[in-house]
């Protein structure tokens, strides 16, 4: 009963740790193409998950950035996590954190899957990253280019969980249990 209940400590508290990392690696995400831009930052929210700066000059392509950058530099920092990642450890903590941080990310591209397809019937949410990005891209671009790209983006990272061993260790962990 002892191992279960430290368990459940460490699933809650590797869930709450990495949420709490992605939203600020999605902020940072943003405020690194910002001061790219020649913006000056003048709020960086975590508990509101918001950035905002003045000043920046930007342009079609720095715009587009700007609003993927915040799923795609935390995913790029996941997958380079998971390269780096060591099979071999026993330690639970590091096992059930690295599954949060392996598939973390990824969720977050769920609505760049969704969000193109609702776009292109008009229902797409107003001021979301995705929305935002797709206002220029679909200038020029299908939106469903966006849905498949992201598609791949996730199937990459559940081949990387996969490979490296991450979800066989997280499972042992649970199994060691009974």
């Amino acid at each position: 009963m002892k191992k279960k209940g430290k368990l459940l400590l460490i699933l809650v508290f590797s869930g709450i740790a990495t949420l709490f990392l992605y939203i600020v690696l999605h902020e940072f995400g943003h405020v690194i193409v910002m001061l790219s831009a020649g913006d000056r930052i003048t709020e960086f929210s975590i508990l509101g998950a918001h950035v905002s700066g003045t000043g920046g000059n930007y342009t079609d392509t720095s715009d587009l950035w700007l609003h993927a950058n915040g799923a795609f530099f935390p995913l790029l920092l996941s997958y380079i996590y998971l390269l780096f990642y060591r099979k071999g450890s026993g330690n639970t903590f590091y096992r059930i954190i690295s599954l949060f941080i392996g598939y973390g990310p990824a969720a977050g591209l769920l609505a760049w899957v969704v969000i193109p397809l609702l776009y292109l019937g008009g229902n797409a949410p107003a001021g979301d990253d995705v929305t935002l990005f797709l206002y220029n891209y679909s200038q020029g671009h299908s939106p469903v280019i966006v849905s498949i790209a992201a598609a791949v983006l996730i199937a990459i990272d559940i081949l990387l969980v996969i490979k490296k061993g991450v979800f066989r260790n997280f499972v042992e962990e649970f199994k060691s249990v009974r």
